[in-house]
């Protein structure tokens, strides 16, 4: 039996609506242990946020999330925002349709997700400080400019399909997909040139298990960034067969680099994908913060 008490945070409205009936699975692992819930069910966008960035933490021994890559998002982002070293763990409980974290840390299902955040084993998380012109955003999963973002805004409009509509928006994309004129910093190296897309990631894979950055690690103090240049849909389309096993990092067309910091910018104001969330635009720079969080495992 255990003494602790966490928070848990709900979106009831993540994935095809699930969040409520997730945490009806997981109270009864969590009373069994003796553990206290404080549930908090989000009202709207943003409120995960808010929570997190203005709750008293010393009350508890863990902030646990039931949500997707959004509602993780929004809390990794809150906890940052407050401008003080963070020493309460992040437990994630999956209830959306990407939750790419937990899967980079070979989760299962919610309720061995409360085990574990039951049992207390943690990992050290990085978080990577995304400067524009006029906000500042920490995220934990990806940053994502150009093709990204246009995939993102497209699976948007697919939500009701769950999971298969990102792979299904990025063939879309490719068949129509444009580029875009940027100038890429990544570390000490400089590029001007046309791209259809640039993405960071902290975790492999993205989206509905496409295997993106098949080297990255959540707590190396570097972001794995894939470069793809103009190239011909041909080539686009063997990226996108590839993909889902990270083979497609061997291709001509894709450039893969780990650093520590990068910066995007380019004539438009082009949205960024900021963790799967549509947020902010370039000109941009981003630096990673080694192990700034801790996460259940």
């Amino acid at each position: 039996m255990t003494d602790k008490r966490f928070v848990l945070v709900v979106n009831p409205r993540s994935g095809t609506r699930r969040g409520p009936a997730v945490m009806e699975r997981v109270k009864p692992v969590f009373a069994a242990a003796g553990a206290q819930l404080d549930v908090r069910l989000t009202e709207a966008p943003g409120h995960a946020g808010e929570i997190a960035q203005t709750l008293d933490l010393h009350r508890y021994d863990g902030f646990c999330v039931i949500g997707g890559d959004g509602t993780v998002h929004e809390v990794a982002d809150g906890l940052m925002q407050r401008g003080e070293p963070i020493s309460i763990p992040l437990g994630l409980i999956p209830g959306g349709t990407g939750n790419t974290l937990y899967r980079h840390l070979h989760g299962a299902s919610p309720v061995e997700a409360a085990r574990r955040i039951l049992d207390g084993r943690t990992c050290r998380l990085d978080a990577v400080r995304v400067a524009m012109e006029n906000q500042v955003v920490f995220c934990i999963d990806i940053i994502g400019w150009g093709g990204v973002a246009d995939i993102n805004v497209a699976a948007e409009r697919l939500r009701m399909l769950g999971s298969p509509r990102y792979a299904l928006a990025a063939l879309w994309w490719i068949l129509r997909g444009t580029t875009r004129r940027a100038r890429v910093v990544l570390d000490a190296q400089t590029f001007d040139d046309e791209f259809l897309f640039v993405i960071a990631c902290n975790a492999r894979s993205v989206g509905s298990r496409m295997r993106l950055a098949p080297r990255a690690e959540l707590d190396d103090g570097k972001i794995d960034v894939v470069v793809v240049r103009q190239t011909s849909r041909l080539q686009m389309l063997r990226l996108f067969a590839r993909v889902f096993d990270g083979s497609h990092v061997s291709l001509p067309c894709v450039e893969y680099y780990q650093v520590r910091r990068f910066a995007i910018e380019s004539d438009g104001h082009e949205p960024l994908d900021l963790d799967g969330e549509i947020k902010g635009s370039v000109p941009m720079c981003a630096e990673v913060i080694p192990g700034a969080l801790r996460v259940f495992v």
